[in-house]
């Protein structure tokens, strides 16, 4: 895809990072709230613009949301109800990047808190998102689903067996 018509992120949240061609990896809320720098750099912190740039016009840039930690709440807004996911608006965002992460036993005796992640799958439209969370919600009951809209987030969370899933959507504008 041409980087000049790339989707954008549409809103940024502390912990999330931005690795880009040369190997620096920007950290955002790493010494500053609301500010990205990059760990054991001298480059200067840059602001949420800057790094919407860079991820513009660096073809090779990757873009990661912070992991969600599977031992607290996700964050937002509770989507409880089949008529409140179809009610969802997720406008000004045209788009979303779905990254997936499971915590298993091993993963979790490891220490770890988010868990595994897996590939991101980009380009998905709101139709997609809200028929995804639909379906999740319907195969598992418990399914926990959250619209976090200061972030521009959607989070799902459920349980197969002794494996905890969470999916968090990168909401995206053009």
């Amino acid at each position: 895809m041409n980087p000049s018509t790339r989707p954008a992120v549409w809103r940024f949240a502390d912990r999330d990072t931005v690795r880009t061609a040369d190997g620096t990896t920007w950290h955002r809320g790493l010494r500053r709230p609301r500010s990205w720098a990059a760990l054991g750099s001298d480059l200067p912190e840059r602001d949420d613009e800057a790094v919407r740039a860079l991820l513009g016009i660096d073809p090779h840039a990757v873009f990661a949301p912070a992991g969600p930690d599977a031992y607290t709440a996700l964050p937002g807004h509770v989507l409880d109800t089949p008529q409140a996911l179809a009610l969802l608006d997720v406008r000004p965002a045209t788009g979303a990047t779905l990254y997936r992460h499971s915590l298993d036993r091993t993963g979790a005796f490891l220490g770890s808190n988010p868990g595994r992640r897996s590939t991101p799958v980009p380009g998905l439209r709101p139709a997609d998102v809200r028929t995804s969370l639909r379906g999740t919600a319907a195969r598992h009951s418990r399914a926990r689903i959250t619209f976090d809209r200061a972030h521009g987030r959607l989070h799902a969370r459920y349980a197969i067996g002794s494996t905890l899933h969470t999916h968090t959507y990168a909401l995206t504008a053009p």
